[in-house]
């Protein structure tokens, strides 16, 4: 595919949704000579118009100077070459609307999104739309307006065409100019959903509980039900033939090794790199209760599994709960006081859906 250029032959991105990911990836792009719009909630573009992107890293701090509009793409000046999808997956279709006026001919639309179905979700909205996805493994936060907290330096970016027509070559090249590990892949679903056995990691029972994961992955029986989700979407994967690949900076072929093994001896080898890892940082479900947003992407992470179990007429009883609960606490947001910080009431609950599909 032909891609439209500036005359200094560098692509103009937009980054729609711009939080930690999206202004994380902008910054970057920014550095390595690219044109670079964010767009994202007024706080944190009013941050960045005032000081640019601050990036910390191993407690240095860079400064990149970023163009930046509020939540209204009117404020940003196309044409656009890629336009970087960046929003949570129940937004994506808002997201969609709001973007219809910079999605012109020879744009190709980024599904930079968590979870899976986004990008099928884009494809029946937006049909003629080129469209690509794209994974960031490396962790990040953004505990305040315009400052992206990077966690560890292990990590990068997956590229995966899913437009037949879509060359995502020059992006790979690109993002490896900007600094990152970025890698190209032939099948965006077999990315995302191997993106998805990272994500569900530590995430679910780490929000619903209100500690951070490295608890979880200390907690013997805690552990042993982040074995299961993460078994449970494993073989939702084999059957429907979706393969597990690896993914910058993480072989994910060997998590699912590794949690094959008996429960507490993959918690031996994985509690110690899952602290080093994450060390303090909170999970994205947490982030999303603690904003009290009255939605969460439990839908496309523990939900997804689920749904596709139910089609594939697969158990997943511990993704099921923890969707569940998930789901309730966004509905009534009291409903986390129950859990936060007493594990007891979340191992019963898991016990019992475990010995009942046991039992069935």
């Amino acid at each position: 595919m032909t891609e439209r250029a500036t005359p200094a032959e560098q692509p103009r991105f937009l980054i729609f949704g711009a939080g930690a990911v999206g202004s994380l990836i902008g910054a970057r792009l920014a550095q390595s000579g690219c044109e670079v719009t964010l767009v994202g909630r007024p706080q944190n573009v009013d941050a960045v118009a005032r000081d640019g992107v601050r990036m910390v890293v191993a407690g240095k701090v860079t400064n990149q100077a970023v163009r930046a509009a509020r939540q209204n793409v009117a404020e940003a000046a196309g044409p656009f070459d890629h336009v970087l999808l960046t929003v949570k997956g129940y937004d994506t279709l808002d997201a969609l609307e709001q973007l219809e006026p910079v999605l012109q001919p020879g744009t190709i639309l980024g599904s930079f999104q968590n979870g899976v179905g986004n990008e099928e979700a884009i494809v029946s909205a937006a049909v003629d739309q080129a469209l690509l996805a794209g994974s960031l493994t490396l962790p990040v936060s953004m505990d305040e307006p315009g400052k992206v907290q990077q966690h560890s330096r292990r990590g990068g970016i997956a590229v995966a065409p899913v437009s037949p027509e879509v060359n995502v070559a020059p992006l790979v090249r690109k993002l490896g100019d900007a600094g990152f590990a970025a890698r190209r892949y032939s099948d965006f679903r077999a990315m995302k959903w191997s993106k998805l056995l990272l994500n569900i990691l530590g995430n679910a029972q780490s929000a619903i509980l209100d500690l951070p994961p490295a608890h979880v992955f200390a907690d013997s029986e805690l552990f042993r039900y982040e074995r299961l989700a993460f078994r449970e979407a494993v073989a939702v994967m084999n059957r429907m033939r979706i393969p597990i690949v690896p993914l910058p900076g993480f072989s994910v072929p060997m998590l699912r090794r590794v949690m094959s093994l008996p429960a507490l001896l993959a918690q031996m080898i994985l509690e110690p790199q899952v602290g080093g890892a994450r060390g303090t940082k909170m999970p994205s479900l947490w982030w999303d209760l603690k904003r009290g947003k009255g939605r969460t992407e439990a839908r496309y992470l523990n939900g997804a599994v689920v749904e596709a179990g139910t089609r594939y007429d697969l158990p997943t009883p511990v993704n099921s709960v923890l969707w569940a609960i998930l789901e309730q606490m966004t509905a009534v947001p009291t409903e986390w006081d129950r859990y936060r910080r007493d594990p007891v009431r979340l191992k019963a609950l898991l016990r019992t859906a475990t010995r009942l599909n046991a039992a069935g």
